[in-house]
Order: C-alpha cells, then sequence, then structure tokens
C-alpha cells in the first residue's frame, strides 16, 4: 500500500477528531445555540441531527471515514495527491 492514502486517512481521522471536540466545546459553552450550523458536511449535520452529538458523530464520522478511504484507495496516484493536497489546505491551521 502507498504512503499517501494512509496519510490522507489519518488525516481524515485528524479532523474528524476535531471536528467533534470543536462542536462539543462550542455546546457545552452555548447549549442554546445549533451546533450542526457549524459543520459544512452534510452527512455529519444529518447524523446529529437525528442522533444527537455523540452518536451521531461516531456514526456519521464512520460513514464520512469510509467514503474517504474508499476513494483514497480506489483513486489513482495523481487523485490521491489532490486528495492530500485538499486535506492539507482546508485544514492548514492545524498545522
Amino acid at each position: 500500500m502507498k504512503l499517501i492514502p494512509i496519510v490522507i486517512m489519518i488525516l481524515s481521522l485528524v479532523d474528524l477528531t476535531a471536528t467533534y471536540f470543536y462542536v462539543s466545546t462550542f455546546h457545552a459553552k452555548f447549549p442554546s445555540l445549533d451546533y450542526t450550523a457549524l459543520e459544512a458536511n452534510p452527512i455529519l449535520r444529518m447524523a446529529w441531527q437525528k442522533f444527537g452529538l455523540p452518536l451521531g458523530m461516531i456514526l456519521g464520522g464512520a460513514i464520512v471515514f469510509a467514503l474517504l478511504s474508499l476513494i483514497a484507495l480506489t483513486a489513482s496516484e495523481k487523485m490521491t495527491y489532490f486528495f492530500f493536497g485538499a486535506l492539507v489546505n482546508l485544514h492548514h491551521e492545524y498545522f
């Protein structure tokens, strides 16, 4: 297995973990506000709305991670570099 798909999957897990901690902190500080408005991913938003934050994050995160892993493992090498660049560029504030 190539290194780039593994790095993509690790960065995806880091992103999902950071999202959970950020949204749970926001929800703890502002319980009356809608925490689902913070997320742009429609899969996670729908899971949070249906199952709540902890269970929705587990179920929605598993779906998102599975889809991203499937794409990263089956895409061409050029596409994996594109995904890697997109993940790093979108989340450069974490690094």
